[in-house]
Parts: C-alpha cells; structure tokens; sequence
C-alpha cells in the first residue's frame, strides 16, 4: 500500500503566519507595557524610600540634604547648588540605582546676622531662625529705695523707677528683642551674661527654625525666579524639595535618560515638570515634589510654631503684668498712708479745738460766777449751765486724745504694710526679671 505524504497548503501557512502577524505585536505591546510597569514600580518605590529618607534626614539634622554632584550620592553644599543627583549615601539608603533620580532643593539664603535670620528661606542649611520673645524688662530695675533698713520711712513713694507701661512692637516672626534698647542679645554664650545665650549657636536650631523657613517660603505662590519649581501648565509653583526618576526610555528622544524641564533643570534654572503630568510618547519620566505647605503640614508646623509664638511670650508677659499690678497694690498703700498722715493731723486740729473749747468753758464759768455775785444769786443757774460747757469740754478733750492715738496706730499700721508690701514688690521684680531672662534664653536656645 502506497502511503502519500501531505504538508502545509498555502492557504493554511497563510492563516498561520497571520495569525502570528497578529499576536507577536501584541505580545510585544503586552511585554513592554509590562517591563514599563515594573521599572515605574522599582522608580516609584525608589522615589517614596528616597522622599521618607529626605524627611528622615529633616528630621535629625534640621535642614533637607543638598544634592549630589553626580550619581555616586554624596551630597555637595557647594556654591548654593539646588539641582544635581540623589544623595543616597548622605541618606544612608541602600539602593545604588537611587543615584539616578535626579534631586533639588530650595535654596533662598539671607544675609547673615540676627536681624536678617527670619528671613531664611535656604532649607539645606541648619540656621537659628525663630526668637519670638516680645518682653521688654524694666530697664533701670525698679526699686522701692535705696535703703536697705526696715520701712519705714525707706521706701518712697511715688516710686521713680516703676515698671514702664507696656509698648507695642511690630516686627518680623522670629526677631527677638532683648529686653534692654541699651543692651542688646551678647555675642557669646556666658553664664555672666544677661541673657547667658545669645542667637546663632549650633544648639539653638531646631525644627522650628525649619518650619518658619517653610512658612516664609510659602507666601510666593509663584516660584521667585533661580528658585526650585515645578512647571504647572504657564506657572512655576515653589517646591521644597524635588525626586524625579527617568522612567524605562528616552521618550523625547533628546539622548538622555530624563525628559522635558527633568533634562533640563540647572542651579541657574531649577525647574522640574509637574509631578501629575502624563506618560506620552514623548515623556515617561515620574516626578515626586513636596511643596512647603505639604511639608510645613507634614512636620505639625501649625501647632509648633503657635506653642512657641506664645508660650514664652505669655510666661514673660503674665510675669510682667503681675509685677506691674503689684507696683500699682504698692501705690495704693502708700495713698493709705497719705491719708492716715492726714487723719493724725486732723486729730491734731481737733486736740486744738478741744483744748480751746476747755478754755472757753472755763471762761464763761468766770463770767458766771461773777454774774451770780453781782445780781446777789439771781443768776446762779448760769453756774450750773457753765458747769456742764466745762464737761462737754473734757469730754471733747478726752475723745480728742483718743482720735489722736487711734490716728497714730492706723498710721504706724498703714506705713509697716506699706513698707512690708515694698520689699515684696522689689522681689516680684527681681522674680519678673528672672522669668523675662529665662524665657529669652530659652528662646535664644531653641528651647
């Protein structure tokens, strides 16, 4: 038996191979969607590590880490740079393909000196920015007198170095006043020195600094030109720190890994693309920023930055207020001692009276003797009458010798309160100004 041998018609490798012209491109399509999907994935897993290492690093050193010159991770502080590489080993991350994002910062220095320090807004730089205490102590200390004896008469009143009316001041968040036009904040750290701190030291700066950087960068809605940004539509909106990832291709085809403003972005020119812009034939990069809202959010800015405006500004003010409160208690109990002085004179005025109404009595007591005797004791009953004026008489003397010592005793009463409440004032003073110090150098510290 003969057996044939039958193959593949024509029609039938025609179906086939348009079959396979069919799938390949789509397994293409389906490999490369997936490849994409898993380098968007390791880039954006790379890009979160690297932003929560950055915020890490915030977080122990005060200030956002400068960029790396190249992908090798150091991070380089030099000539102000804002944009360059990742710095993943500055960031201790363990991840060598993290030196290819791209990194910047914003970086907006003042002028050095303690007037300009609030006005910071470089966040790759540890500065003491934030001193917001208002209090201005008594300047000369206020005192009830220069002796030093028991009161009184050693405490005068008025008293001519009375705590002084509080003044406004208006300045900027952050500016700290020393207290003393005369004696402004020392230039070095001193426990002989009035504050013992001064602004400026490496102990003093903290988060706060950060955050009120944060809060003077957020008032530009629109990035001030040579600052980090982020292209959005015609506008550059202020970022404070940006991570960008190339994505799998060189979608513009522009020869570099990273597309559009990510290819482009310079110190002279820190502008990246908007984090939410599409994937498109010619781009495919992944741009991750934080703006200084999100991160003055994100660090509790808010809430710091009130505690701290206020806190030791209330603890001086509420000592200052207590002190003047207590000057003015002082003045009222030196008017108490006016008046008992008046009181002791008045007494005195009526001694006087009394002792001249005596000698009136006893006069018309004369003159009715005399009368008697002349009309023969017609008019005796002017002796009587006469009799009881001369009673009347040592009664008022009797009763103005008793105004005269109760006059005495509230006045010697009314001087040792006085005088007693003085030295209390002093102290209160001595205790205002302590606070009013304490609460200076807890500021100038970064307490």
């Amino acid at each position: 038996m003969k057996h044939r041998m039958r193959g593949f018609t024509l029609v039938e490798l025609s179906m086939v191979l348009l079959a396979l012209g069919l799938i390949l491109p789509g397994a293409v399509i389906f490999w490369q969607l997936s490849e994409r999907h898993r380098v968007t994935a390791v880039q954006t897993d790379a890009q979160q590590q690297s932003r929560d290492a950055v915020v890490g690093f915030l977080h122990a050193n005060y200030r956002l880490p400068c960029p790396a010159a190249d992908t090798l991770g150091v991070e380089d502080c030099a000539a102000t740079r804002q944009v360059g590489f990742l710095p993943w080993r500055s960031l201790g991350l363990p991840r060598p393909e993290a030196g290819g994002l791209r990194y910047g910062v914003y970086r907006a220095p003042s002028a050095a000196g303690v007037a300009t320090a609030p006005l910071d807004q470089d966040l790759a730089v540890a500065r003491d920015r934030m001193n917001p205490l208002r209090v201005r102590t008594p300047n000369p200390i206020p005192r009830n007198g220069d002796d030093p004896s028991p009161p009184p008469p050693a405490h005068p009143a008025p008293n001519p170095h009375a705590p002084p009316i509080p003044t406004t001041f208006a300045g900027l968040l952050g500016t700290t006043q020393s207290g003393n036009d005369a004696a402004p904040l020392n230039a070095a750290c001193d426990a002989a020195n009035v504050p013992p701190c001064p602004l400026g030291v490496d102990n003093a700066v903290n988060l706060i600094d950060v955050c009120l950087a944060l809060n003077t960068g957020s008032d530009a809605l629109l990035a001030p030109a040579g600052r980090l940004a982020t292209q959005v539509g015609p506008n550059r909106r202020t970022a404070a720190f940006v991570i960008a990832a190339p994505g799998m291709l060189d979608a513009d085809g522009n020869g570099q890994a990273f597309d559009g403003a990510n290819a482009t972005a310079t110190n002279a020119s820190p502008t990246f693309d908007a984090p939410g812009r599409a994937v498109t034939n010619t781009y495919d990069d992944i741009v991750l920023a934080a703006s200084h809202t999100e991160l003055f959010a994100e660090l509790h800015c808010g809430a710091a930055l009130s505690a701290v405006s206020h806190a030791h500004f209330n603890v001086a003010t509420g000592a200052f207020v207590l002190e003047r409160a207590l000057y003015d208690y002082r003045d009222q109990l030196y008017i108490a001692v006016v008046l008992a002085r008046a009181d002791v004179a008045a007494a005195a005025a009526g001694v006087a009276s009394a002792i001249a109404g005596s000698l009136d009595a006893a006069k018309e007591m004369v003159s009715a003797v005399a009368d008697t005797t002349a009309s023969v004791g017609a008019r005796a009953f002017q002796i009587a009458l006469a009799a009881v004026g001369i009673g009347l008489a040592v009664a008022s003397d009797v009763a103005a010798a008793y105004a005269v010592v109760d006059a005495a005793l509230s006045l010697a009463e009314a001087e040792q309160v006085y005088g007693d409440f003085a030295y209390r004032t002093t102290a209160m003073t001595d205790l205002s100004r302590s606070v009013a110090v304490n609460a200076l150098t807890a500021d100038a510290i970064g307490h």
